[in-house]
């Protein structure tokens, strides 16, 4: 289910500035009932809707339950079933993420152990930056031996598949970057990170800690918060002054994603809070910038869906300001959009975005569009995946309902956004949806953390000094007490070149020996590459086994001297070697942080 929003999509959703109509609510209801009913008939003998996921039976169940059918209801079961089965290998994030959304809102608790699983391989396949792609790590044999056995002791449902019924295989998928495109960071898009993100305020629910993903999570969108307010599916490398890559510009369902994503870091926030000091003053999230001005965008899209007209026909990536490839009806992606809408419009509790009725025009949208038999047919209709985003969306389902009790009052619409305006006394090109223009830009933001003054006036010294002046530098950096010398030196190897730069290297490494197990876990996750790589020598040369995780984890890492050095301690810690080598491409990369996943799993059963 790969989620980039068409520009096509946009001009389909391009509508008069008139405000939405009321929505007869027996229409609604009317609307519900052949939904649900269309939904049902998709399912198949073995409790499966017909997909290559089986995230996408996942989803289906929830859309039963929240549409009003009970835990007991034989579709519901079949479904669990089979949801249950699949979830022992599964890798797939989407569908891990649909999996942790069923089960948790089933609320069995023999599903436990499941979702506890299920959380940690999703914690296990965050990015370096902050996101997920389409893979996490799998569990070891033994861990899946553990999960089946879980399963069997279950009680008997009243509706298991039948002997010898097939249950889905998920094969991992192994995309690649689409031609031309340079992913930045260590991959991932925003669509796998949504539901990611949704994932993991679930596990959170069942105790597992999220705050750290989640503050990472909330970096990767900061960061990378388009100028227009909104984000887009894929955060790629580009030249300092070059435009942004063709069809690589904001869009309504991936503002949704890093809204979404905000709100769930800002509620893991408050939750972290209230944990350690029930009595601290918590923080205001009205504040949260980026939250109000993704807000702001996204309203600019919500409008009346009356008078609909084709666009010219036009190239598939048009010039800034070019036409845009025609469009007939909804459809498309417009389902997975409406579904992404609803969500935010949910959690943060609003009734109007952009002073506008978003209930009203999506509804209004998907009661014209629902198909003959029920169901809702646009790029995502099999295995009922569209109708289950517009049954959802016509329920006001909200998943995350102790979020928004979380954040009740803390957030308000932030208005109608002026869109008439241009900068430098210059006409500004019609915006396709208020959200996304072609020639959007990322904001110019800091993507690492802030040195202190400190920090930066040495590491200048540093580039400044040659010959035993820089050494004696050097070896103070290693050895004095201070955060400073750590930025310091991270700030200048990279500019510093032969000897001066393995001296430097070396002192770093040797400087985060001497740091706390817990203090170097951090320092593998830091935006810093030549921290990261420090810090995974730094492990080797302690012997800290319990880091293990942590150095398997860099193995994916988008800097090469940073696998290379957790490459090196992994051999050096453990005796083993399951790669990767240096040449190695990223599918021979996920093979080799496999290979180690299950040995590692092992030995902790020892």
């Amino acid at each position: 289910m790969t989620c980039r929003l068409t520009l096509g999509l946009l001009a389909t959703l391009t509508l008069a500035s008139v405000p939405a109509r009321a929505v007869d609510q027996a229409a609604i209801d009317r609307a519900l009932d052949k939904g649900v009913a269309a939904l049902r008939k998709m399912q198949q003998a073995d409790g499966t809707w017909p997909h290559q996921w089986i995230g996408a039976t996942a989803l289906a169940g929830l859309a039963l339950l929240e549409c009003g059918a009970k835990e007991d209801d034989k579709a519901v079961l079949r479904a669990a079933n089979a949801v249950r089965q699949a979830s022992i290998d599964l890798t797939h994030t989407y569908s891990i993420s649909l999996c942790l959304l069923f089960l948790d809102r089933l609320g069995d608790r023999e599903d436990e152990p499941l979702i506890r699983s299920l959380s940690e391989r999703l914690l296990a396949g965050q990015n370096t930056n902050g996101a997920w792609s389409y893979g996490c790590p799998p569990v070891g044999e033994e861990e899946k031996q553990r999960l089946r056995e879980v399963l069997n002791k279950r009680k008997v449902a009243a509706d298991r598949p039948p002997n010898g019924a097939r249950l889905p295989g998920f094969p991992f998928p192994q995309p690649g970057p689409p031609v031309g495109m340079w992913m930045a960071g260590a991959g991932g898009d925003n669509s796998n990170t949504q539901f990611a993100a949704l994932g993991l305020w679930v596990a959170s629910r069942h105790g597992v800690p999220i705050e750290q993903a989640a503050n990472r999570m909330a970096d990767h969108f900061r960061s990378t918060q388009m100028e227009d307010g909104g984000w887009t599916y894929m955060t790629f490398f580009r030249p300092a002054g070059a435009p942004m890559f063709p069809g690589m510009s904001s869009t309504p369902a991936m503002t949704c994603a890093g809204l979404i994503a905000l709100a769930i870091a800002d509620g893991a926030v408050l939750e972290d809070a209230r944990k350690r000091k029930p009595d601290a003053k918590l923080p205001d999230i009205s504040k949260d910038k980026e939250l109000m001005k993704g807000l702001e965008a996204l309203g600019t899209v919500i409008d009346n869906p009356r008078g609909l007209k084709p666009q010219q026909p036009g190239p598939p990536f048009a010039p800034p300001g070019g036409p845009l490839p025609p469009t007939e009806r909804v459809g498309g992606r417009s389902y997975y959009f409406l579904w992404s809408l609803e969500r935010v419009a949910v959690a943060l509790d609003l009734k109007t975005i952009g002073g506008k009725d978003w209930y009203g025009w999506g509804a209004e949208i998907l009661l014209e569009n629902q198909e003959p038999d029920g169901s809702w047919k646009g790029e995502y209709a099999e295995g009922g995946v569209d109708t289950c985003f517009a049954l959802l969306f016509l329920r006001r389902a909200n998943l995350v309902r102790d979020l928004t009790v979380a954040l009740k009052g803390k957030v308000v619409d932030p208005g109608e956004r002026v869109l008439s305006g241009a900068p430098r006394g210059k006409r500004p090109r019609k915006m396709l949806s208020g959200i996304e223009t072609r020639d959007a830009k990322p904001l110019e933001k800091p993507l690492l953390k802030a040195m202190s003054a400190e920090g930066n006036r040495l590491a200048e010294a540093l580039l400044q000094a040659t010959g035993p002046r820089r050494d004696q530098l050097i070896s103070t950096m290693e050895t004095e007490k201070g955060v400073h010398y750590t930025e310091a030196l991270a700030a200048a190897i990279p500019k510093l070149e032969g000897e001066a730069r393995r001296k430097a290297r070396e002192a770093l490494a040797n400087r985060l020996t001497r740091m706390k197990d817990e203090t170097l876990e951090e320092y593998l996750r830091d935006e810093d590459a030549e921290i990261r790589r420090a810090a995974a020598l730094a492990v080797g040369q302690k012997d800290s086994k319990a880091l293990v995780p942590g150095l398997i984890a860099l193995l994916r890492d988008p800097e090469i001297s940073v696998v290379r050095a957790a490459h090196a301690s992994l051999k050096a810690l453990t005796e083993q070697d399951f790669g990767p080598p240096a040449t190695a491409t990223r599918e021979e990369r996920d093979h080799a942080v496999r290979q180690w996943i299950t040995w590692w799993s092992k030995q902790r059963k020892k």
